[in-house]
């Protein structure tokens, strides 16, 4: 077992390039250093696809959004039926989407467990894009709980998450302003004229803009004048367009509730005042958009913005030098581009910096990206699609459920991560909190429930979801990728690690998992290179259970080593 803890790991002098275009080798290493930030997990099979091509076609492929979203491709019913009469769900047929049905209470926890599992399944099943990770980050950013609101806000919030991930990052504050959801979870639809409610214009600032660096100077009266400006938004349910049976959320204006007086700000904010020419929606819109304009127009936006891209995706300490070469170029990117999001990314994964040595396996994975990724790097076979309504939808959900969700099976929920529940409007701490931030994702009760996942998952029997089918790795399959090099021991454990870690292992972990687990204590190299060859020769179960057995004990041994912990 490897002696290194994680946080020794994670604690290493680094050097700054900067921001300067990287000019180095772009080889398997450098792949998948980057596809391990930018994806759950990096596949043997997308680090193949990409070798060979160039930083910049790599990351161009990267920063592709997906097609947009078709019925088919939404969350379905795979609920039982109510046993009250007469409740939509009872017509509605199981395999189809309920996203357009209108609310029913009856279904709501059953809803919102299928939209987790739905989500879960985008990630398993992500392309060759950073869009899903970036839905994440988002989710992260304007946090909201999905146990705090109701399935079909949250998944018109999720939406909108998946609709501005990779665009215009001005447009989508407007557009999680006016979220229904965001309304709801942050007492925007109570926030009125006589009763002006601070919640959402604190948080604005706070969080989702200019945040609390040392170049932020927001005032309190600042978040009063913000509320004043945000009063009269309400939320409905409304059928859209009417006749057709599709049922939607959305925010409308009451003007009855809308504070129309003048809206001073500080000298921060350059002493805006801000004011309203019609009380009308289209008069407190753009009352929105003029204090939308006032607060991007300051430099701090943009910085704390790429400050929280640098946290999520390279490293959480950013010190004088990081600030100075890396940051502030960033946020001059952000700035200049109108606060598209695309052209930052890009800088960042081309970058000097973001190659150097220092900079590599020194993030803890999330265990998001620990459970996601352990399942895609060993290409576990997960469902995907429906053949059969009755059968296939509730195995398709259980897989995708239990390996994001997965309270079960020790997964995320109980480490610490539960999709769409982040613990309040701030989000993960590990993403935030002084001093520990990604180092609050191992502890005395979270470690041991990664490795309870992980040895279900890499155990003889799985876990079973239903139809006769388990979550299971399959060891010979994953073995049986690497080609020749699977029958020689070195070149099997070379490759092996060159997928699943990021540090160099020890000496000592080499020779225990050669000597040890594939050679069973053996001399000779040959002892691992005739069962296996045997095995391809002549796949018999006794030839099967001869390899699987090492192989099952070599990889779960790698997975629990400290070294997979680190992305």
């Amino acid at each position: 077992m490897s002696t290194t803890t994680i946080k020794e790991k994670t604690h290493r002098p680094r050097v700054v390039a900067g921001l300067t275009p990287y000019t180095g080798t772009f080889d398997k290493e450098q792949i998948t250093h980057l596809l391990k930030r930018t994806m759950f997990g990096a596949k043997k099979s997308d680090v193949d696809f990409f070798t060979g091509k160039t930083l910049t076609e790599t990351i161009n492929t990267l920063l592709t959004e997906p097609p947009v979203l078709t019925d088919a491709d939404l969350p379905l019913r795979n609920y039982a039926a109510s046993t009250q009469v007469g409740v939509l769900d009872d017509i509605m047929p199981i395999g189809t989407t309920w996203t357009h049905a209108i609310y029913n209470n009856n279904y709501n926890g059953q809803r919102v467990t299928s939209l987790k599992s739905w989500w879960g399944g985008k990630m398993i099943h992500q392309p060759r894009s950073i869009f899903e990770k970036m839905v994440l980050f988002w989710h992260n950013h304007f946090a909201t709980e999905m146990d705090q609101s109701t399935s079909h806000l949250s998944y018109k919030h999720l939406m909108t998450l998946r609709q501005y991930a990779l665009g215009n990052f001005k447009a989508f504050t407007k557009a999680i302003t006016l979220d229904p959801n965001m309304l709801r979870y942050l007492n925007g639809y109570l926030n009125t004229k006589s009763a002006p409610d601070e919640n959402y214009g604190r948080e604005l600032q706070e969080l989702f803009t200019v945040g609390k660096g040392p170049n932020s100077g927001y005032t309190e009266a600042d978040v009063k004048a913000a509320a004043r400006v945000l009063t009269g938004w309400k939320i409905r349910e409304v059928e859209n367009p009417v006749g057709s049976g599709n049922y939607e959320w959305a925010s409308y204006m009451t003007t009855a509730n809308h504070d129309t007086t003048a809206k001073t700000f500080s000298a921060f904010y350059g002493n805006t005042v801000i004011t309203n020419t019609a009380n009308t929606e289209a008069g407190a819109l753009k009352e929105l958009d003029d204090m939308l304009d006032m607060i991007f127009a300051t430099n701090e936006v943009a910085m704390y913005v790429c400050r929280r891209i640098y946290r999520f995706f390279v490293y959480y300490e950013i010190d004088a030098t990081i600030e100075t070469e890396v940051i502030t170029p960033m946020a001059d990117i952000f700035r200049q581009a109108n606060y598209d999001i695309k052209p930052v990314l890009k800088a960042l994964f081309s970058s000097e910096h973001f190659f150097e040595v220092g900079i590599k396996a020194c993030l803890i994975k999330s265990p998001l990206e620990f459970a996601i990724g352990l399942c895609r790097e060993f290409n576990m076979d997960i469902p995907t699609t429906i053949t059969t309504v009755a059968t296939d939808i509730p195995i398709l959900y259980n897989a995708w459920y239990n390996i994001t969700i997965g309270d079960r099976l020790n997964g995320p929920s109980t480490q610490a991560q539960n999709l769409g529940d982040p613990p309040n409007v701030s989000g993960w701490s590990a993403y935030y909190q002084v001093p520990d931030f990604h180092e609050a994702w191992i502890n005395t009760d979270t470690f041991p429930k990664r490795l309870r996942y992980s040895d279900t998952l890499m155990s003889s029997t799985g876990y079973n979801i239903g139809g006769g089918k388990k979550l299971i790795v399959d060891f010979v399959k994953f073995t049986d990728s690497f080609g020749a090099d699977a029958s020689d021991p070195n070149m099997l454990i070379s490759r092996a690690l060159e997928v699943l870690y990021r540090v160099p292992p020890t000496n000592a972990m080499l020779a225990y998992l050669k000597t040890n687990i594939l050679l069973d204590g053996q001399a000779s190299d040959h002892y691992w290179s005739d069962a296996w060859d045997a095995y391809k020769a002549s796949p018999t179960t006794a030839n099967f259970n001869i390899v699987n057995i090492r192989l099952q004990k070599f990889y779960t041994f790698i997975v629990r080593n400290p070294e997979y912990q680190l992305a």
